[in-house]
């Protein structure tokens, strides 16, 4: 059975992951909300204020993000004020391209072994890094502005990885080329799944439950075996409900439109 600090972790996952002193990666959480960024991104979830406040916490994230960086709400369930996704539309707020709602999604039991001829591993060096993320961007046809705008931090996330051991990246193999990557961001109820992704040529082939596998040990490996991911239904979701995932809630995302400095 999914306990109940499982189902909260699914929601609001920012809420628990390791955030290493002096790295890129913040967080600010009040309780109203939880605001987790990193060099390029910046994430706000757990909502939990009156819808009085409204103004006063959009200034307030307004004030904790730098305005060259891309905002994405997320609002879960347990999300209040309980209209707050058609506050933020009405204030000039849209649904984020890349996947305007999600399925928080929890495995507490063993997914499938290794299919054969696959290999995964954690990326052991920068160049790992680096074609990790490349299959990352292929895989979701990130625009050439967003892999510019990475692509010059990419070095210091990896250091900062290398050097406090948060987020782990593994990479998947196949034919001896880089097929397919996924991240795994610790914590003490479990491990959160981002950015998994496979290259075009080599979908099909068991790389993505390679992947869940592969971080499915490393759960095990740290005593806390749970897994919890966010998976777009028309992508990710079925594969996710095959291997033995459990939708736990869904999460609807609203995009921030750019502001001047």
């Amino acid at each position: 059975m999914i306990s109940d600090e499982l189902r909260e972790y699914a929601e609001v996952p920012d809420r628990f992951a390791p955030v290493p002193p002096g790295t890129s990666v913040t967080r600010f959480d009040d309780g109203r909300i939880c605001v987790l960024q990193g060099a390029t991104w910046a994430s706000i979830s757990g909502p939990r204020f009156d819808e009085r406040e409204l103004e006063d916490v959009l200034a307030l994230v307004h004030e904790l993000i730098p305005s060259e960086k891309r905002r994405v709400w997320w609002i879960g369930p347990g999300a209040r004020p309980g209209r707050l996704g058609e506050s933020l539309l009405a204030r000039g707020f849209t649904l984020a391209g890349d996947g305007p709602e999600v399925r928080a999604m929890v495995l507490i039991n063993a997914p499938p072994e290794l299919p054969p001829g696959v290999e995964v591993r954690r990326v052991a060096g920068y160049d790992d890094f680096v074609a990790a993320r490349e299959v990352q961007w292929e895989a979701f046809a990130v625009p050439d502005d967003r892999r510019a705008a990475q692509r010059e931090h990419m070095r210091t996330e990896y250091d900062e990885a290398a050097e406090h051991g948060v987020p782990v990246t593994f990479i998947a193999s196949l034919e001896g080329r880089p097929a397919a990557t996924g991240m795994a961001i610790p914590s003490n109820r479990g491990i959160f799944l981002v950015a998994g992704a496979t290259a075009a040529w080599a979908r099909g082939r068991g790389l993505y439950r390679a992947l869940v596998r592969a971080r499915w040990d490393y759960a095990v490996e740290r005593g806390t075996p749970a897994l919890v991911t966010d998976a777009i239904v028309t992508t990710s979701y079925p594969i996710l409900r095959r291997i033995g995932f459990d939708e736990v809630c869904t999460i609807r995302r609203y995009e921030e439109p750019a502001r001047e400095a």
